[in-house]
């Protein structure tokens, strides 16, 4: 922000050399701030708040004589204040786009304590397209949304304040670069996949727990023997069976010898019988 009066020289004179004094009035007189000066403009901005209203002059003077003053209008400071265009850059990253923007310099103070909130106007467009997206945003750092990957963009950035905008910028291209995330559909796919595989793992693990279960009760059964085959057992060694087939002897085996006759009958007695 700067507050700078500039004139021409007197039309009616060649090759004279003027000086020039130049005031301006606040709230109360006229205040010299350029006396018996060569220069054809005056810079007031030390002078001056940006929000007030102020009046200026300026007269000529040549070998002790004077002009009559040539004054302005009164002169609104943030109405005349014109910002000049912000400085962009891009960058890209992992199919992203990111603007950065700086402020232009100012003579008193910086933008933001000037002005307080400012926001900045973002289009963004396809190289090669008239079609434009608009953005607002307060921040000077900005993503710009739903951007393809590997397709040249343009950005113009214009500062927004006071219900005025700021010269345009220059329009700055670059690349969007790959996007490394990842489809929907393979999310899917692999959440998918993932299930099968847990449930898959944990019926293989229930029917072999299960059966390793049955296997043990088959082999270590809970249950009591019963009494004829406790005794049994527990007698085992007094047979001479039980003893042989340990000893892996063969057994004696006691028999006796049984006939079986077969008697035919008498035809003669059957026949006088009938």
């Amino acid at each position: 922000m700067g507050l700078v009066l500039k004139w021409d020289p007197p039309q009616s004179t060649t090759n004279e050399l003027f000086n020039y004094t130049a005031e301006m009035k606040g709230w109360h007189e006229y205040e010299t701030v350029c006396l018996s000066s060569s220069s054809l403009s005056c810079d007031f901005t030390d002078k001056v708040s940006i929000f007030g209203t102020y009046k200026l002059r300026v007269r000529a003077e040549l070998l002790g004589e004077t002009s009559d003053w040539v004054e302005t209008e009164d002169l609104l400071v943030d109405i005349k204040t014109d910002i000049s265009a912000p400085h962009v850059e891009l960058r890209s990253r992992k199919g992203q786009t990111e603007v950065d923007i700086t402020d232009p310099p100012m003579k008193k103070r910086n933008l933001r304590d000037v002005f307080g909130n400012i926001s900045y106007l973002i289009r963004f467009w396809k190289n090669g397209e008239t079609k434009k997206e608009e953005l607002i945003r307060e921040q000077n750092r900005v993503m710009l949304p739903r951007l393809e990957p590997l397709v040249n963009y343009c950005v113009e950035v214009e500062i927004l304040y006071l219900n005025k905008k700021s010269q345009t910028s220059n329009m700055t291209c670059l690349n969007n670069t790959p996007s490394d995330e990842v489809e929907p559909y393979m999310i899917i796919v692999v959440l998918v996949v993932s299930f099968l595989v847990v449930l898959v793992a944990v019926v293989m693990i229930f029917l072999a727990v299960w059966y390793g279960y049955k296997g043990c009760r088959i082999m270590f059964p809970d249950t009591d023997l019963p009494e004829d085959l406790k005794k049994f057992l527990s007698q085992r060694s007094q047979s001479s069976i039980l003893s042989a087939m340990r000893e892996n002897t063969p057994v004696k085996e006691h028999f006796c010898e049984l006939r079986i006759l077969h008697k035919e009958p008498n035809s003669s007695q059957d026949n006088q019988q009938i």
